[in-house]
């Protein structure tokens, strides 16, 4: 049974809450129901409610002449008094009926004249050069007035290819993506929506048959070995973190740490040295030479020195002999060594796939939009023994509001944040004004 909960006696606010103020409630109402719509229909009188129709037939409204001026060109119009100039008087020119040669009657055909050489090449590329402006005057009027460009983009059966070719080759592709929404099919750009999400996770996953409240054995099983392999894997990070940030140091007790600390610090001082003094070998002599000179005692004989020779040239023969004996061994290594380079080109593609792999799984998932990391959340689950057969027994696992809250962080479309346990208020420093005046009963009364 549920405790009756008790409030306070002390002040007036705590018997207000005791208090029912339905009645109250329900009759405000009312009030400002009427207040809005009026009086009910009880009260009102039937000359208020209804009224005699003595209207006639219906009236006839004239329709609107179409030869009217629309009103929008009303602003168009002229409003003032004053009437309008009269037109300028326009110079007319006669049209020449002539035909349209260009070339100039000064020009005279060769056969008749006698003309110079060099006169005969300029006059010839004289005309070659109106030859030429009339043949490229007439192909742009062909290609200027074969078709109507505003008629149709594009014609039944005809292809993108040729229509671009054809129709738009004077459109610049600037053009065509910036009408994309007009010529769709024109442009091969994408355009981007800033409504689009940039995680392509589902908006909510379909949920395993597993958690169903009378499930089948092996679904039950299946999702338990999801759930244990999730764990595991949250296990060996957290083993290989440690692995690598703590037992990598060197631990030490706090007692030896300070022993150390303090040993390091008086290291040198009279009072702290030990007592022990290692015995040195000190001579007379105040300079000593790294490799004193040879005297007549100390020097090598003849037999000596033949022996360190014989030595030397034995120890460089053994030397060479190892360097060709590991030629020969290298020329019967290369299958082995062939294989080895074959293995080491496994390993590097093997790597490749799992960078692209990881490159597209960060490409897929979801990012950090602030400081906090987004960690989805373990799936509820029940044990063999918690199962049930009835949803009347069953107990309620998971919550709704909160997977939807958790799919918008996972989508990119809430940024991850922290529960505020505490309410951190900011302190309000208190000072004096300079201006008021301060009386030294103030100050005693304040005990300052």
């Amino acid at each position: 049974m549920k405790t009756k909960k008790r409030g306070g006696r002390r002040l007036k606010r705590d018997w207000r809450r005791k208090i029912d103020v339905t009645d109250v409630d329900t009759y405000l109402e009312g009030k400002r129901l009427e207040e809005r719509i009026g009086d009910p229909f009880s009260q009102k009188k039937d000359e208020e409610l209804f009224h005699i129709d003595t209207s006639g037939k219906k009236q006839k409204f004239k329709k609107k002449s179409l030869n009217a001026p629309l009103k929008c060109l009303s602003s168009l119009e002229s409003t003032s008094a004053i009437p309008p100039l009269a037109k300028r008087s326009v110079k007319k020119y006669k049209k020449n009926n002539k035909k349209d040669d260009d070339f100039d009657k000064s020009i005279k055909p060769l056969k008749k004249a006698i003309v110079k050489k060099k006169e005969a090449k300029e006059l010839n590329k004289i005309l070659k050069t109106k030859v030429k402006t009339l043949q490229l005057k007439e192909n742009s009027t062909k290609d200027l007035f074969d078709k109507d460009l505003w008629t149709s983009y594009r014609e039944p059966g005809q292809r993108k290819d040729k229509l671009i070719k054809n129709v738009i080759k004077w459109l610049p592709s600037e053009v065509l993506n910036h009408n994309a929404k007009v010529l769709p099919k024109l442009s091969n750009k994408k355009m981007s929506h800033p409504s689009q999400t940039t995680c392509k996770a589902e908006d909510m996953k379909c949920p395993h048959p597993g958690l169903s409240y009378n499930p089948t054995i092996e679904d039950h099983v299946s999702l338990l070995a999801n759930i244990a392999k999730k764990e595991t894997e949250l296990i060996k990070h957290e083993a290989h973190m440690n692995r690598v940030t703590q037992n990598l140091f060197k631990q030490v007790s706090k007692d030896k740490h300070e022993q150390m600390i303090i040993e390091e610090l008086t290291e040198g001082l009279p009072g702290f040295t030990d007592d022990t003094v290692k015995e040195v070998n000190e001579d007379t002599s105040e300079f000593k030479a790294i490799n004193p000179p040879a005297t007549r005692d100390n020097q090598k004989t003849i037999k000596k020195r033949k022996i360190q020779r014989r030595l030397r040239n034995e120890e460089r023969q053994r030397m060479n002999a190892k360097i060709e004996k590991k030629k020969v061994s290298d020329l019967y290594r290369l299958r082995y060594i062939r294989e080895e380079l074959d293995e080491l080109e496994n390993t590097t593609n093997k790597k490749k796939l799992k960078r692209l792999q990881k490159r597209q799984i960060n490409n897929i998932s979801t990012r950090r939009l602030g400081t906090n990391k987004f960690t989805e959340s373990l799936d509820a689950f029940a044990l063999p023994k918690d199962l049930k057969g009835t949803l009347r027994e069953t107990e309620p696992q998971g919550n709704i509001f909160k997977d939807c809250f958790e799919s918008l962080q996972k989508r990119n479309i809430l940024s991850v944040g922290k529960k505020q346990l505490k309410i951190h208020k900011k302190k309000v420093q208190a000072f004096m004004d300079p201006a008021f005046k301060v009386t030294p009963d103030m100050l005693a009364k304040y005990s300052v």
